[in-house]
């Protein structure tokens, strides 16, 4: 997976990749270790023959017209081969010219540098010249010396920075008037310069009119790409590794540490493609025609996770590599210098996270928003009309009038629902938001009606499925046991065959709505003698039947939202047996085969985050609270456009990705931490559960279960490690 989504930014993705296996083995990129000096690569020239470095000019200055998106997909994947020369500063600098340049200047740079030609460009970190003004024909005299500048030595067009009476202005050089010597890299492939100007007069015409804060914006985008590629090998590596390794008679990667680690790893990854990937799109509109001003909040979230989770994953490699990690020959250090470089050129995330946290304090939203494709205006026309006519009855009506269009449920099969594809699910919920119908939510009947509807009999449809639907019977879920959390399948309560039916017996934990509800799904052991995930079977419990003991459970909050369940004796009659005897496992895990899709809208921040900017707002906040209001700010964008990358694969009809799984994850920890950090800031007030304390005392110990229900983050971990980095599962125990 990579920042391409779609099926064209997919197969770029991939043709550049092929090219540089055949054309950038590793041998190629470790040959600039040890060399006196830092040359073009050998492939250089035919990259720019194949299009590559113009994919963002215009076809009029010799570029292939396309947007900074699909430079980006070009960087990543240079980033992931960790190919050398100055690629990432050639495409910034001709892309801060394609962007404010005059076009005099544009026409005399941008073509040389869409076939071939080297350019370089000041990032954040870099220190920046003296100009003055000497006559008023709009020229300056700049001297001083920029430092460091990426790939400096070699460019043949600088983009630097000088300070002025007049504020600064950034100034296009030549190479042949600077005086660029090599220093001392880090990163030895991809080496950084020190640039001299004496006294070097620069012309009107060859100064940008520069929107500083969209600039660094461009800047951390296309540095958020080379970040992700760079990680993206960082992910593969170790966990490739994990599999083969064996340490203690087994492969590493079994062990839940190991696991672990990589786990986090590829959290890391996803978060830092998610927001690069906007901070991309925003760009691109920026830089378009349309007149829009979007927010300049996704380029600071850029600058502020993605160079960093570079450095966590290019370490955590090493870790996971072990000795071999350490060494010289091993290219996992060239990964690690090559993200500890990025991330002080960027000036480290401090910054960004201070502009993340000014931005958000002041206001400043990002929208979350989904182009749907063309050609669903027919559908769209027929849905509105729908909603408009189940609008026009009366209120009481309106749900039964849903349930029977079938756009209650769309993704459901017919009869219940219409088998909406992606779009066609997006679309619906706009054409009902706009006419202002709501469907209730159906809690745990979300989970029990599409199972009975999946495997239920004709007669079990007909008598839960469309109840549920119209709101006439609720339920709950009986599958949690003291004994059986995140492990499901170690559950214990019996079920025992009687005349015409089953005997019930065991406890169940854990179970919301129990003492409300109609109805209850229930998984019980129905043969002992089979393997854990065998031997299951799928019961609906009559929640009034004799047998049946409901105890509120008292939770850490002091209330009892969830309840123990005691099952004594309870008789369930055969026709309440969904699927098969015994085969009540996968029932358990199912899910349509047409999946809800569903986009937010608005903020692209959680209620929590919006309740913290709220206090800070109100309370001042000095630079140290800052730095962390601007990382959780910035987690939670990371959050949110997860979700959106998710909805957007089905909408394209791409293959899923990690998305969801890692949402799932961080989504729970970031609201901990938000709700603890919150907390905190009260200070002394904090021991209170009055006014403003009341609600944040509440959410932090509200927020502990999070981590727990539906699956531990410990649990979760190791399901990423497995499904999604192909580590190998927990040896099975030893039977006595």
């Amino acid at each position: 997976m990579g920042l391409g989504i779609t099926e064209e930014h997919v197969q770029l993705g991939e043709s550049v990749r092929r090219f540089l296996g055949q054309r950038c083995p590793r041998d190629i990129a470790r040959a600039g270790i040890e060399a006196p000096t830092e040359e073009l690569p050998s492939f250089w020239k035919e990259t720019a023959d194949l299009g590559w470095l113009g994919l963002h000019l215009s076809e009029s200055f010799g570029g292939q017209g396309y947007g900074i998106q699909e430079l980006a997909i070009f960087v990543e994947e240079l980033a992931r081969a960790c190919a050398p020369g100055p690629f990432l500063p050639t495409v910034a600098a001709s892309a801060a010219i394609a962007a404010w340049g005059e076009p005099a200047l544009q026409q005399a740079v941008l073509p040389a540098l869409a076939s071939g030609g080297v350019a370089a460009i000041a990032f954040p970190s870099t220190s920046i010249l003296d100009s003055t003004k000497p006559d008023n024909d709009g020229a300056v005299v700049v001297t001083g010396t920029a430092r460091p500048v990426l790939g400096g030595a070699l460019a043949e067009w600088l983009v630097l920075p000088a300070a002025g009476e007049d504020g600064e202005v950034w100034c296009v050089v030549e190479g042949a008037n600077v005086d660029a010597q090599e220093i001392a890299s880090l990163d030895p492939i991809r080496r950084c310069a020190s640039v001299t100007v004496q006294r070097l007069r620069v012309p009107a015409e060859r100064q940008l009119r520069v929107d500083r804060d969209l600039l660094e914006s461009l800047l951390s985008a296309l540095s958020g790409a080379d970040a992700t590629g760079g990680s993206s090998w960082c992910v593969d590596t170790a966990a490739e590794y994990a599999k083969v390794r064996e340490q203690f008679g087994r492969p590493i990667g079994q062990f839940q540490a190991v696991k672990h680690r990589c786990a986090d790893m590829l959290v890391a990854l996803e978060q830092a493609q998610a927001v690069t990937w906007s901070a991309l799109r925003s760009i691109d509109e920026c830089l378009g025609d349309d007149g829009d001003s979007p927010s300049r909040l996704p380029g600071a979230v850029a600058g502020a996770l993605a160079p960093e989770a570079f450095c966590t994953v290019a370490k955590d490699c090493i870790q996971v590599l072990g000795g071999i990690g350490f060494t010289w020959e091993h290219d996992a250090h060239l990964y690690l210098r090559r993200a500890l470089t990025l991330r002080q050129l960027l000036g480290g995330p401090a910054p960004w996270r201070r502009r993340v946290a000014d931005l958000a304090v002041s206001g400043e939203r990002h929208r979350m928003r989904l182009e749907l494709p063309v050609g669903f205006d027919a559908f769209r026309d027929e849905i509105r009309k729908e909603a408009a006519s189940i609008a026009s009855q009366p209120q009481q009506e309106r749900r039964r009038a849903l349930v029977d269009s079938g756009l209650f449920v769309p993704h459901w099969a017919p009869p219940w629902g219409r088998d909406a594809g992606a779009v066609e699910q997006l679309v619906i919920d706009e054409e009902l938001k706009e006419a202002r119908l709501r469907r209730p939510h159906l809690q745990v009947g979300a989970w029990a009606a599409p199972t009975i509807a999946a495997h239920g009999t004709p007669e079990q449809q007909e008598r839960w499925v469309r109840p549920t639907l119209l709101g006439e019977i609720s339920w709950c879920q009986l599958f949690s046991e003291p004994g059986a959390g995140s492990d499901l399948a170690s559950l214990s309560t019996k079920a025992s065959r009687v005349e015409g039916g089953w005997r019930l017996n065991g406890q169940k934990v854990w179970t919301s709505m129990a003492a409300q509800a109609d109805w209850g799904i229930c998984l019980a052991r129905s043969n002992p003698n089979t393997p854990k995930h065998l031997g299951i079977t799928y019961f609906i419990v009559d929640m009034k039947s004799p047998g049946i003991d409901v105890r509120p459970l008292r939770e850490l909050t002091g209330q009892a939202m969830f309840n123990e369940v005691f099952l004594d004796d309870v008789f369930v009659p055969d026709d309440c047996v969904v699927g098969e005897v015994d085969g009540g496992w996968p029932l358990a895990r199912t899910t349509l085969a047409n999946e809800r899709v569903a986009m937010g809208s608005g903020s692209s921040f959680g209620g929590g985050i919006e309740a913290l900017l709220t206090l800070v707002s109100s309370r001042g906040a000095d630079p140290v609270t800052l730095d962390r209001v601007g990382a959780l700010v910035a987690e939670a964008h990371s959050v949110a456009l997860l979700g959106q990358r998710s909805t957007e694969r089905a909408v394209t009809g791409a293959r899923p990705g990690p998305e969801a799984s890692v949402r799932k994850l961080l989504a729970a920890e970031h609201d901990q931490r938000t709700q603890e950090f919150g907390l905190g800031l009260l200070g002394g007030e904090g021991v209170s559960v009055e006014g403003a304390a009341q609600q944040w005392a509440f959410g932090f110990l509200a927020n502990r279960c999070l981590t727990i229900a539906g699956g531990t983050s410990e649990v979760q971990r190791n399901v990423i490690a497995e499904r999604i980095l192909g580590l190998p599962r927990d040896p099975e125990p030893a039977k006595a």
